[in-house]
């Protein structure tokens, strides 16, 4: 066997924060996975997701929860503007983390949650209410821009999401427009796992 193509493939399983740098998208949930693991228990599918689900954090859980309960069969369906926040700690260090910016069905108001920073600090954090007005991408300018869009992703100037996220200033993509750009998104190298070893 010569073909080294399954050695180039993504080595992450997950929406990562970079994926999300420059863009805020609008997720819709079509699935959460709950597992046993300590460090990342729940899994968010969304419509786009190339399969890489985002792993929200345990901050990020509480709000979902405040949001819609903690029956996450009831967070199906409704949506979440993510962003990239350079000030999320991991191990006392400054990474970068996905934040949320916006859930939909909440109150008007929004909600009013605290962020654990350390064992003794929190900081307040306001989640506005998310309205999305549906207006659909038109399919003829999503035929036209998908070339733009694919050379895009594939000279690393934007991301999958990034396209994903600029594309939802004109409009919804559709999940057909969302799997053909799933399709020409290319295969992303976590080279970070290679560097530890």
């Amino acid at each position: 066997m010569t073909d080294i193509s399954k050695t180039l493939e993504a080595k992450s399983d997950q929406l990562n924060a970079v994926d999300i740098m420059g863009a805020e998208p609008i997720i819709t949930i079509r699935e959460v996975k709950v597992s046993d693991s300590p460090q990342q228990p729940i899994a968010v599918y969304f419509d786009g997701d190339n399969n890489r689900p985002w792993k929200p954090s345990k901050g990020m859980r509480r709000i979902l929860a405040a949001a819609w309960g903690t029956d996450s069969a009831k967070w199906i369906g409704k949506k979440v503007q993510l962003r990239f926040e350079s000030t999320v700690l991991y191990a006392g260090v400054e990474v970068g983390g996905i934040q949320i910016k916006a859930v939909s069905d909440i109150p008007a108001a929004g909600l009013n949650c605290a962020l654990t920073i350390s064992r003794t600090k929190r900081t307040a954090y306001h989640v506005p209410l998310l309205v999305v007005i549906e207006n659909k991408y038109p399919e003829a300018q999503f035929k036209k821009a998908l070339p733009a869009m694919a050379s895009a992703m594939a000279k690393g100037d934007m991301t999958l999401q990034g396209v994903i996220a600029q594309c939802q200033k004109t409009g919804t993509l559709s999940k057909e427009q969302l799997a053909e750009l799933e399709k020409v998104a290319p295969v992303e190298i976590n080279d970070e796992e290679d560097e530890r070893m």
